[in-house]
């Protein structure tokens, strides 16, 4: 009886490693993108419609005011399934080339990932060698700094629901005031201010190796130093065949002595 049980066990934990595997290879086709820009697998807002209309009208006025589509998916859990590979392929899929993110977050871990679309090869300047950012484009600095100011709020919820709304309302308002800064910049000065930046860092690397040229040269120079006295002809003095010079002497006597 026990013999049959271990087999049934064994037969069951085969049954389900195949089953993961399946899902774990299984080709993910990418639904439609939503019209509001909240995909909720999780049904995460089934009861919450006040936080589904506030998550949509952000997204809504962030395409609005700057081009940049902003979509949320909330999975329950993706079962083993990489986050990072899963908000890519929504990315390609929805966005292509257009200036935008898929923000994805399983609720179960609350853990989230998001994914960009990359800047486009014309957006760089000609001859740079430093990393830029296309004007819709977020840097790893520019998310970082969104992520601090979101760091305690995400803290502090107190329940699921509640992180979700945080999360897509705190990214897609960080993401905002970001843009916001940038309209406000006149128009080629970011431009003009990598070249100069890439310039003065040419220079600050040309200087720094001229010194350390001219220090090296100043040290060999010092190494190479040598004193030489010059030869000179003088008379004998008491004997002495290089005893030159002044010769004075003084005696000392007693005077009752006539010394």
């Amino acid at each position: 009886m026990m013999h049959r049980v271990r087999l049934l066990c064994v037969a069951l934990l085969w049954m389900m490693a195949g089953w993961l595997h399946a899902q774990e290879t299984d080709d993910f086709t990418p639904p439609p993108p939503p019209a509001d820009g909240i995909l909720d697998e999780a049904r995460m807002f089934a009861r919450s419609p006040e936080r589904h209309k506030a998550v949509a009208e952000t997204l809504a006025a962030l395409e609005e005011k700057h081009g940049f589509r902003f979509y949320f998916v909330l999975y329950s859990s993706l079962y083993g399934r990489n986050l990072d590979d899963r908000a890519h392929v929504l990315q390609r899929a929805w966005l292509g080339d257009s200036p935008g993110m898929v923000l994805v977050l399983e609720t179960d871990s609350r853990i989230f990932r998001q994914s960009q679309t990359p800047t486009k090869a014309d957006h760089l300047p000609a001859g740079a060698t430093l990393p830029v950012t296309g004007p819709k484009e977020l840097a790893p600095t520019d998310l970082g700094a969104i992520g601090r100011t979101m760091e305690e709020s995400l803290r502090q919820a107190p329940s699921t629901e509640d992180y979700a709304e945080r999360l897509a309302l705190g990214l897609a308002t960080g993401i905002s005031k970001v843009l916001d800064e940038r309209a406000a910049v006149p128009e080629g000065t970011t431009r003009s201010s990598l070249v100069l930046l890439a310039v003065g860092f040419g220079a600050a690397v040309g200087l720094i190796a001229l010194l350390v040229v001219a220090g090296l040269k100043r040290a060999e120079a010092k190494a190479l130093e040598r004193f030489v006295f010059p030869k000179a002809t003088v008379g004998t003095r008491l004997g002495a065949p290089f005893g030159g010079g002044k010769v004075s002497s003084r005696s000392f006597g007693n005077r009752e002595a006539g010394r």
